[in-house]
């Protein structure tokens, strides 16, 4: 059976580890199924590898870092064999910041064989890490089976994607689960010949692109700001902040206020004068109701100033004009909507 569907706190007295690998564990989010998967860098790029089934055939899915948790959009790709449950994906935003193993450190060449024993690194829902300890009973050419050693813990769906660990060396990634304590992994070796070739092969997917190189203006008449973070993960992989840079619109659930970043392009601060917010897909999702705006004319935009706090009309536009003011961020956070939960923007343009 595939582990699929919502995460689930383990019931196990398992500990949390502190090794640098955690940071490399992600939880997926592909609007159908969730999972785990791990980031890894090759050259200037990161990228998570995750299960097949676990992406859902979307070409977009959501990535959640371990705690703080923070998230990101990834452009999806399964260019392997029909028979192999496995993909990758181009991470870009604040996830990326956390990647920082590189490709190399999954070409393992000594693997432990069955008898051997090993842990199971997965997430909990609040990002924090777990380890499950697991035997390992039957190593095979390209997949390895092992089983959880005690009676308390479960391979509750929702663990697909996370990997299998003797100590600081990967050793596989969990694809089934042939009991509830019983998981089927994808060899560390076969993950890493046939991630490597596809790398190797194409400096990068189709349709992805370099925010740094990427067309910086939101619209024909704004200014060059370019997307960079939300605080808020999107409803649906396809309805995400990433659309905020282009056509499409952005769909989150108000759990708490949501602070929405933008850079400038350049080293010289912009002068802002003019900031809109237009949100009109009541079909999809309700309005923002008050919305605040800071600006920051720091490098690391850490020192910020008022330059507005505004509620939105009902007709979903919100257009604040100041005194020109020079900025390299500008934060737009939704304080509250005007009913319901879901709320969604079609486009912010600063001018």
């Amino acid at each position: 059976m595939r582990l699929r569907g919502m995460f689930f706190a383990i019931l196990a007295s398992s500990a949390f580890w502190s090794i640098p690998l955690m940071a490399q564990t992600a939880a997926i989010h592909s609007g159908v199924e969730q999972g785990h998967g791990f980031l890894v860098r090759h050259g200037a790029t990161c990228y998570v590898v995750l299960p097949r089934h676990v992406a859902a055939g979307r070409r977009n899915v959501t990535v959640f870092s371990g705690a703080p948790v923070v998230h990101s959009s990834a452009l999806i790709e399964t260019p392997f064999w029909e028979g192999m449950d496995l993909a990758i994906g181009i991470v870009r935003g604040a996830v990326e910041q956390r990647c920082v193993r590189p490709l190399s450190d999954l070409d393992v060449s000594v693997q432990p064989e069955s008898g051997a024993q090993v842990q199971l690194l997965r997430l909990r829902q609040s990002g924090e890490p777990e380890r499950i300890d697991m035997l390992i009973t039957d190593s095979q050419y390209l997949t390895l089976d092992a089983d959880i050693s005690d009676a308390k813990s479960e391979l509750f769906k929702g663990t697909s994607g996370a990997f299998l660990f003797a100590g600081d060396t990967p050793l596989g990634m969990v694809i089934e689960a042939v009991s509830p304590t019983k998981g089927r992994f994808i060899r560390i070796e076969e993950i890493f010949q046939n991630v490597q070739r596809r790398v190797e092969r194409r400096a990068g997917f189709a349709s992805a692109e370099d925010p740094a190189e990427a067309s910086p203006a939101l619209n024909e008449e704004g200014l060059p700001f370019v997307f960079v973070s939300a605080t808020l993960p999107p409803v649906d992989p396809d309805l995400s902040e990433a659309n905020l840079a282009g056509a499409g619109s952005y769909v989150f659930t108000l759990t708490k206020p949501n602070r929405i970043a933008f850079k400038g392009v350049g080293t010289a601060a912009l002068p802002v004068s003019r900031i809109t917010v237009v949100s009109a897909i009541e079909d999809v999702a309700g309005l923002p109701k008050n919305i605040t705006i800071e600006v920051s004319s720091s490098e690391d935009g850490l020192r910020t100033r008022p330059f507005a706090s505004e509620e939105m009309a009902p007709d979903g536009v919100l257009d604040v004009k100041r005194s020109s003011t020079l900025a390299r961020w500008v934060f737009v956070t939704v304080q509250s909507g005007w009913d319901g939960t879901n709320v969604g923007i079609e486009s912010i343009k600063i001018r």
